[in-house]
């Protein structure tokens, strides 16, 4: 099976294991920052990470690129259906969601697991989240925490 019916399959099924998140990673195609510009709707790929179910509990929106230097990392909707940016720092450390002038994070091109791909580094975390190409349009994400034993993964699908 190739690696985009391979990714559906996962997606339709509800999960995979890391093991079979990372090969499936290293098997797509690079993505370069201009196809990153714009803003992405995102789901969380389950994998048993401890991750999996927050950002969908914290209504969860995406992620918007405007240029190399200014990336909303984490964006979320209210109840009234605003899509706003949040500061990354108190969600990832279990607090609450805090909104941010945004830009909390750049993309650069990095070599990670074999490829140089598009990559997204947080400003005040020990996080890259890195990107291949599913297909235009729709991205798997892998996020690359210092600390964590096992990467999380994710869905990127363009929206503007």
């Amino acid at each position: 099976m190739d690696a985009r019916n391979e990714f559906r399959t996962i997606l339709e099924k509800g999960g995979t294991d890391t093991h079979t998140a990372c090969r499936l990673f290293d098997e797509l195609e690079e993505v370069v920052l201009e196809e990153l510009l714009g803003t992405w709707q995102g789901m969380e790929f389950y994998t048993g990470h401890p991750l999996d179910g927050v950002l969908k509990k914290l209504n969860w929106y995406g992620k918007a690129f405007h240029d190399a230097e200014n990336v909303d990392p984490l964006l979320f909707e209210s109840p009234g259906g605003e899509i706003f940016p949040a500061d990354p720092a108190p969600v990832m450390d279990g607090r609450k969601l805090v909104k941010a002038a945004g830009g909390k994070a750049r993309m650069r091109m990095v070599l990670h697991r074999g490829k140089i791909s598009a990559a997204m580094i947080y400003d005040n975390l020990p996080i890259f989240d890195h990107f291949r190409k599913v297909e235009d349009g729709l991205l798997l994400g892998m996020m690359d925490e210092k600390t964590a034993a096992a990467p999380y993964f994710f869905v990127l699908k363009k929206r503007q």
